[in-house]
C-alpha cells in the first residue's frame, strides 16, 4: 500500500514525503537526544536511592502519651517506642477529643535522638443554648451571681383571665418574673425571689446560705414602721423594721456586706449595711444615684461591685425594654439611659467609696462589657462616637483612658500580661474570639453554633462567658484558658 506523499488536515496540509526525508538527515541526534535522557533518568533514580545514604537517620524517641492523644505521622499512627527516621523535617499531626488539631513540624538529626514532645492543645469552648423557662417568655436581666455562676431574669407570659365587664373585680397584680441560677450544673429556680419583690439569696461554694427579705407592713398602721428586713445567715436570723419602704437589697459574695436601697427624691439612696450589726434608719447613705438600679456586677473577691441603674421610668417586670437596631449609629446607643457607679467597700475602720463612671453602652438583657483584674476595674464607655476603654484603679478610684474599641465589641477579658481578648462578630454571622490590639493572627477562637442577628451583649466571668444574641437567644459558654493563648 503506498503511502500518500501529503496529508490534508482542514486549512492545511502535511508533505509526509518531506517530513520523512527531515527525520532521515536528523536521525543522529534524535539518538544522541534519547540516550542522553535515558542516563539522567537512570542518575535520578540512582539519587533518589541513595539520598536516604547520604541524608542519613536520626532516631524518634516517642514516650508514652496521653490516651486520648493520637499522634500520626504521614497518615500513619505514631505509637510509644523508638523510630528511625530520615533526618530532616517531619510533620507530626496531633488529634484529642475536644480540642483543635494541632501540626508541629520537628527536626530530626543525623545519628542523634530527638524526643516527641506533645505541643498544646488548646480546647475547643462548650456552647450550648440556655433554654427559656417558658416558650413565650423572653430574657429580661443577666448578670453575674455574687456567690458563683449566672443570675438570670425572664418574663413571665400574662396568665389567662376570665372575660368580665370593665371596670370589676379586684385589679390584678403583675406577674413575677421568673428568677433562676446558671452554672455548669444547670438551672434552678430561686424561689425567695419570685416569691418576694425585695429579696435576695446567695448559696456559696462551700454550701452557705444567706437570705434578705424585706416585706412591707400588713395591718394597721404602726408609727415610723414601713415594713421589717429579715436576714438569714448561717450564724442565725435577724429581724428589724424600717422606717422606710425598701428598692433593693443585694448580698456581697460570701455575706460580708449587703448593700440596700432606699427611695430618694432624685432616684435611691444606696446603704451599704453590715450583717452582723443591721441599721437601716440610721444608715448614712453611701451615694444616690438616679432612676432605679438595674443590676449589679460584683468582682471576684467582693471587694467592689458596679451598680447598673436606669434612668428611664421603670416598666412592669414583665415586660422587656427594647434595644437599639443593629445598624444603630454609635450615638444612639447613648439612649439606653444608663448610669453606672463603681461602690469599693473598705476594711473594717475605714469608709466604703463611691466613683461614678462613664456611660456605657447598650447592649440585650444588660449585659454590659466589662472585666476584672486584682488591681483595677476595665469599663467600656461609649463616648457617643465610638466605644473606649477605661482603666479604674481600685486603690485610688483614678479613671484613665486606655485606648479605643471596635464598635461591635460584644465582651471582653484582661489577660495577665494586660493584653485583652475580645468577642466581636464576623462578616459571616458567627461570633470570634480575637486578640486586641488586633494582629495579621487576631482570630483565636471561632465559637461554633452561634449566629448574630443585631446588636450582641455578653460578659466574660473566669472560664466562662455569657451571650446574648437576642431577647430569646442566650448562650452559655466554657471556655478554658489554654484556648485564648
Amino acid at each position: 500500500m503506498r503511502v500518500p506523499s501529503q496529508l490534508d488536515v482542514g486549512p492545511f496540509t502535511l508533505h509526509l514525503d518531506v517530513l520523512a526525508a527531515r527525520l532521515q538527515r536528523q536521525r543522529h541526534r534524535l539518538r544522541q537526544g534519547l540516550q542522553a535522557g535515558g542516563v539522567v533518568s537512570m542518575l535520578a533514580v540512582v539519587v533518589w536511592l541513595l539520598l536516604p545514604v547520604l541524608r542519613g537517620s536520626g532516631t524518634l524517641l516517642v514516650p508514652p502519651l496521653p490516651p486520648e492523644v493520637q499522634v500520626q505521622l504521614a497518615d500513619r499512627p505514631v505509637r510509644p517506642g523508638r523510630i528511625v527516621l530520615p533526618s530532616g523535617p517531619h510533620a507530626l499531626h496531633f488529634t484529642q477529643p475536644g480540642a483543635f488539631p494541632v501540626t508541629s513540624v520537628i527536626q530530626v538529626s543525623r545519628q542523634q535522638t530527638t524526643t516527641l514532645i506533645v505541643p498544646p492543645m488548646r480546647p475547643i469552648p462548650l456552647v450550648q443554648p440556655v433554654p427559656l423557662p417558658h416558650p413565650q417568655s423572653t430574657w429580661l436581666q443577666v448578670s453575674p451571681d455574687a456567690g458563683s455562676g449566672w443570675r438570670l431574669t425572664a418574663t413571665r407570659p400574662e396568665p389567662e383571665r376570665s372575660a368580665g365587664a370593665p371596670g370589676w373585680g379586684p385589679p390584678q397584680p403583675e406577674p413575677a418574673p421568673y428568677h433562676l441560677h446558671l452554672d455548669a450544673q444547670g438551672l434552678t429556680r430561686l424561689p425567695v425571689l419570685e416569691t418576694y419583690a425585695i429579696a435576695d439569696e446567695q448559696t456559696t461554694r462551700d454550701g452557705a446560705r444567706f437570705w434578705a427579705v424585706w416585706e412591707p407592713h400588713r395591718g394597721a398602721p404602726l408609727p415610723g414602721v414601713a415594713g421589717s428586713l429579715t436576714l438569714t445567715r448561717p450564724t442565725g436570723t435577724q429581724v428589724i423594721t424600717t422606717a422606710r419602704s425598701l428598692r433593693g437589697v443585694w448580698w456581697s459574695p460570701g455575706g460580708r456586706h449587703l448593700l440596700v436601697a432606699v427611695p430618694h427624691a432624685q432616684g435611691v439612696d444606696v446603704l451599704v449595711v453590715d450583717p452582723a450589726r443591721p441599721q437601716v434608719d440610721a444608715q448614712v447613705p453611701l451615694i444616690t444615684v438616679p432612676g432605679t438600679i438595674h443590676h449589679l456586677a460584683w468582682s471576684p473577691d467582693g471587694a467592689a461591685a458596679v451598680i447598673i441603674t436606669s434612668l428611664a421610668s421603670p416598666s412592669p417586670p414583665h415586660v422587656a425594654r427594647p434595644t437599639p437596631p443593629a445598624d444603630a449609629p454609635p450615638t444612639a446607643t447613648a439612649l439606653l439611659d444608663h448610669t453606672a457607679v463603681l461602690i469599693q467597700f473598705a476594711p473594717p475602720g475605714a469608709d466604703a467609696r463611691a466613683t461614678r463612671l462613664r456611660v456605657p453602652p447598650a447592649r440585650p438583657a444588660g449585659l454590659i462589657p466589662l472585666a476584672w483584674t486584682a488591681d483595677a476595674l476595665w469599663w467600656v464607655t461609649d463616648t457617643g462616637l465610638g466605644l473606649a476603654l477605661d482603666r479604674v484603679t481600685l486603690a485610688a478610684g483614678v479613671t484613665e483612658r486606655v485606648g479605643p474599641l471596635p464598635d461591635d465589641l460584644v465582651a471582653l477579658t484582661v489577660q495577665p500580661d494586660g493584653t485583652l481578648r475580645i468577642v466581636r462578630p464576623t462578616a459571616e454571622g458567627t461570633l470570634a474570639v480575637q486578640r486586641w490590639p488586633a494582629d495579621a493572627d487576631a482570630t483565636l477562637v471561632v465559637l461554633p453554633t452561634i449566629q448574630t442577628q443585631g446588636r450582641t451583649g455578653g460578659i466574660w466571668q473566669g472560664h466562662e462567658l455569657l451571650l446574648a444574641t437576642g431577647p430569646t437567644a442566650l448562650w452559655y459558654v466554657q471556655i478554658q484558658p489554654e484556648a485564648l493563648q
